[in-house]
């Protein structure tokens, strides 16, 4: 699914319980087992609304995931057929509950429902490698990654992969790897030490040492067109299931005869895989496959629910504080603002620019993770926007250096999603061919000189090389022990009232 028409087909499938069907040997016989997998969560446990064309619609929640799963486990026991539990990375990050609780609460949860494996996903680290190695400890279930490894040794992060058996005699292996994203999407201090290999060549390493005779899924959290190359390397896989892009593939996939599967994003969507195996050969054949939406219909699990209400009740009392009120929606969705100017990130990079009388002011839109609706704001609100406890740092640039920035910031194209799109303050450019060009600095106008020195508000992900900044790294920089989320907290509170609207600070040649 292209992203262009995420909305649109977030809507639809609203409606949908099978997404997909495929022809069926034997219909009235059980499958030999089920995998139902969910992929970036970003840490929204509990339930959260969506705008659709029908107003707001709520969505999501883990303990009507959770009930789902005990649905198709009751009715697969019954059967006689095993149900697996998959995730497919990216468990924290993005909710004022993940970023409180570093992902205490989430794995809480997953203990509780019967996870059988998870691969670890590029924003597992970004509260640090000692907090991943706790939760680790704290996971019931393996971690898997077969190409995270520590810079030193060569030595695995995590197992590359976890046999699951089915029945008498017959198991499922499953592999996992972890997107080379991870390098530039997480703070580099976050993940010092450790190296990220070629995800395909790992994952066909991995099934080397496997036996030919049983049937293989592949667990990544890498980006769909790593995906489809690594199914042509790796024929005899059952599935792919995949993470990281927060696309619905539906219908699914296929490379080669390989089925590659990606459930949307946040559990919105429970995806069910049905298989049958062949006990010649050992190998597992696809006989169904759906997305079953996670909607407000559901009941919640008891227990699941329980694990989320003990944590929410810890936070909520801070969070839900009314700190000011939007005058108007702020646009923090992923297809926009990781593409063109929002009100959203006019407004933030504003903020950074003022605060430290700086000349610009650059953010990356990966930073920005959702939008803050009109009326009254939270703190909740601001924390969901920005998941990240980034710090506030200036440093002095030569205006060949923001140029570099800049043209870093352009080369990303639409269907990428790129995190790394920067929104801006005290600067007007224009996107074309690829690159920045009629670089205007405000309040003047006054084009920019390469040879000048700026004074520019960044992030510290930015100014560590995030998103592959290296531009920033190594220079002369002022911390100010401030981070951004905190500073914008407090300039909503003074400001009361936020009105920020789209201004034409950047802009695409030909318009999109």
């Amino acid at each position: 699914m292209k992203p262009s028409v995420r909305a649109a087909a977030a809507l639809l499938i609203l409606t949908l319980v099978s997404c997909t069907a495929l022809p069926v040997v034997h219909e009235a016989a059980p499958p030999a087992f089920t995998v139902l997998f969910f992929n970036d969560l970003h840490g929204h446990l509990r339930p959260f609304s969506v705008n659709t064309d029908r107003g707001k619609t709520e969505v999501g929640g883990i303990a009507r995931l959770a009930t789902l799963v005990n649905t198709i486990r009751a009715e697969n026991a019954q059967a006689g057929a095993k149900t697996i539990l998959l995730i497919a990375g990216d468990i924290l990050q993005g909710t004022p509950m993940s970023t409180t609780f570093k992902g205490e609460a989430d794995l809480a949860c997953f203990n509780r429902m019967g996870v059988d494996a998870a691969v670890i996903g590029n924003h597992e680290f970004d509260f640090g490698l000692d907090n991943f190695l706790r939760l680790q400890e704290q996971a019931s279930f393996p971690f898997l990654s077969a190409n995270i490894v520590y810079r030193e040794t060569g030595r695995l992060l995590a197992r590359p992969h976890v046999w699951i058996p089915i029945s008498q005699g017959v198991r499922l292996a499953v592999i996992g790897v972890t997107t080379r994203d991870l390098t530039t999407s997480t703070s580099p201090g976050n993940i010092a030490g450790l190296a990220v290999l070629d995800p395909t060549r790992s994952a066909v390493d991995a099934l080397g040492r496997l036996s030919p005779g049983e049937p293989v899924i592949l667990l990544s959290h890498c980006r769909h067109q790593t995906d489809r190359h690594t199914a042509g390397a790796m024929p005899r896989l059952a599935a792919i299931i995949g993470g990281h892009d927060q696309i619905l593939l539906s219908p699914h996939q296929r490379s080669g005869n390989v089925p590659i599967f990606q459930a949307f994003e946040k559990g919105r969507y429970l995806g069910r895989l049905d298989f049958q195996v062949d006990t010649d050969t050992g190998q597992a054949r696809l006989i169904r496959s759906s997305y079953i939406p996670v909607t407000a219909d559901i009941p919640a699990d008891r227990e699941v629910a329980a694990i989320v209400d003990h944590y929410a009740g810890r936070m909520d009392a801070r969070f839900n504080r009314i700190i000011g009120r939007a005058a108007v929606f702020l646009d923090g969705e992923r297809e926009r603002i990781r593409w063109e100017e929002t009100n959203l990130g006019n407004f933030v990079t504003d903020v950074m620019r003022r605060h430290t009388g700086a000349q610009v002011a650059l953010v990356n839109a990966g930073s920005l993770r959702a939008s803050i609706d009109r009326g009254d704001i939270t703190v909740a609100d601001v924390y969901r926007a920005m998941p990240y406890a980034n710090e506030l740092v200036t440093i002095d640039l030569p205006g060949k250096a923001l140029q570099a920035a800049l043209d870093r910031s352009a080369r990303g194209r639409r269907l990428e999603e790129d995190g790394g799109f920067l929104h801006v303050s005290g600067v007007h450019f224009t996107i074309a061919d690829g690159r920045a060009q009629r670089i205007m600095l405000s309040p003047d106008r006054r084009p920019l000189d390469p040879e000048a020195t700026y004074r520019v508000a960044i992030t510290d992900f930015l100014y560590a090389g995030g998103d592959g900044y290296m531009v920033f790294r190594d220079r002369p920089a002022v911390r100010t022990g401030l981070t951004l989320r905190e500073l914008v907290v407090d300039t909503i509170g003074h400001q009361k009232v936020i009105t920020d609207r789209i201004e034409g600070r950047i802009r695409r040649e030909p318009p999109p």
